[in-house]
């Protein structure tokens, strides 16, 4: 417990694949970013014990922290929260928290009792003659944060705050200088198992939705492709990450097998843009017959063993931009920031561009961001995959700005 006003504050961002942290501390207007941690989750030990396997992961990831003078912010997984941006009438403050818990029960899909809410005034904008309230509002079930609090404990760590790690986007977005007045920015994280698209106005959060697609989609193309283990797919996949080696060959043209081909939009017609698509990959399905080849076609051999689950990435993403221009009557997406395990994959950032006609996609880096930085050795986890650790700087942000 802490005794006194903690200095410093540390993000933690647990995956189901690593454990990402950030140790961060302010000093004459300065925020710095002092030591960076890196820790991969056992996946042996995930499937028979998942609270002690991400435990482990924790404790070793902070280990040389002064966690005592310090503010833990831990995260929940979007997926399991429910996010809403409910506009309500213009009102004096004093009234704001009753309208929004009235609000709360139109929105949440749970009973209020068994959800742990939270909200935040985000803007104030004008429809018509209408002056109207922009609130963000946030709703965990209390058994989604025991288990997060639950992984923590077993780490003996003390956490303060938790967020959303869809949420810490943003953060991570402000803090490190990303963002540009009067632009929309889609902060596309993409996790093990699942991506968040985060639209982003102006430096205002305006829409979250949480994809069920994640990297594990190319590691298990890649094991069937190759005929190979999970762990040997995964090592291919990093390898492959090389952004020089991939941009040396050339696109296939579109009438050569291999080309990956364009996604083409879902019918909308009888139902939402946002209902859930059938699973285009079957993870049950047969290796291919013969072994993917080897030596100079290597690399065109990857891009069509990632065609498919590539393709299914783009519509998810294209149902989640076309919903936010078109449903909700949002301004179009300017720029596309990429963050997560593969995000550096050019073949990634190449395939989202071209499907969805944006020219200004890139991948998350920290190091250049308006942050200071520690010593080389300390931030080194970072700078050898500064694109995992967006959510970790963003929860750290988040505490410093509660300091």
């Amino acid at each position: 417990m802490l005794f006194s006003r903690p200095k410093k504050v540390v993000g933690i961002d647990i995956g189901s694949h690593s454990v990402k942290t950030v140790l961060m501390s302010r000093s004459g207007g300065h925020v710095r970013l002092e030591a960076a941690g890196y820790v991969p989750v056992d996946r042996n030990r995930l499937n028979v014990d998942p609270v002690l396997a991400q435990a482990e992961a924790v404790r070793e990831a902070v280990r040389a922290y002064p966690l005592a003078q310090c503010l833990i912010v831990g995260a929940l997984a979007g997926h399991t929260v429910v996010i809403r941006y409910p506009r309500l009438p213009d009102m004096p403050e004093s009234q704001l928290d009753e309208a929004i818990e009235r609000e709360a029960g139109k929105h949440i899909p749970y009973e209020l009792t068994e959800v742990f809410l939270d909200s935040t005034l985000l803007d104030t904008v004008t429809e018509g003659d209408d002056k109207l309230l922009k609130v963000l509002l946030v709703a965990a079930k209390h058994e989604v944060i025991d288990a997060r609090v639950q992984v923590l404990d077993a780490a003996e760590i003390d956490v303060g705050v938790l967020g959303v790690d869809s949420l810490a986007l943003a953060d991570a977005a402000e803090g490190c200088d990303f963002l540009r007045v009067g632009e929309t920015v889609a902060l596309v994280n993409i996790g093990l198992t699942s991506t968040s698209v985060h639209f982003v106005n102006d430096g205002v959060s305006n829409f979250i939705r949480d994809v069920n697609w994640g990297a594990k989609e190319l590691i298990q193309a890649i094991a069937r492709s190759r005929r190979c283990d999970y762990e040997q797919a995964e090592a291919i996949l990093c390898s492959a990450a090389d952004e020089e080696e991939m941009a040396q060959q050339p696109p296939a043209p579109e009438s050569e097998a291999g080309a990956i081909p364009a996604a083409e939009p879902e019918p909308v017609s009888g139902g939402s843009l946002l209902d859930p698509f059938e699973d285009e990959l079957d993870a049950t399905a047969p290796a291919s017959a013969e072994p993917a080849s080897t030596g100079a076609s290597g690399e065109q051999d990857l891009r069509e063993t990632l065609a498919a689950p590539l393709s299914r990435l783009v519509n998810e993403v294209r149902r989640s931009f076309e919903y936010y221009e078109h449903e909700l009557y949002e301004s179009p997406v300017d720029r596309m920031i990429l963050s997560g395990g593969v995000a550096h994959l050019s073949i990634l950032s190449s395939t989202l561009g071209d499907e969805l006609g944006i020219q200004g996609v890139e991948v998350a880096n920290p190091l250049e961001s308006a942050l200071f930085l520690g010593d080389d050795r300390d931030v080194a986890p970072l700078a050898e995959r500064p694109a995992q650790f967006l959510v970790a700087v963003g929860l750290a942000a988040r505490g410093i700005a509660d300091l």
